[in-house]
């Protein structure tokens, strides 16, 4: 079995353990990386890999990784 690719990356310019995933369709951030002046205000649906259905704020960030 294949470990997942954890890299190092930035959030805003703090360090964070990044997943690399290169099928995504969206990132998540933990919120703590996120400042209130980032949201937008919009509201986006999230179905997970196992069915669970989240509903998430929508912010705008920086994200560096290698």
């Amino acid at each position: 079995m294949r470990s997942m690719p954890v890299v190092e990356g930035t959030v805003e310019g703090q360090t964070a353990c990044v997943l690399r995933d290169t099928g995504c369709s969206a990132v998540i951030v933990r919120r703590s990386f996120v400042i209130d002046d980032m949201m937008t205000g919009q509201v986006e649906t999230c179905i997970l890999v196992d069915g669970t259905v989240r509903h998430t704020l929508v912010a705008k960030v920086h994200i560096e990784t290698p």
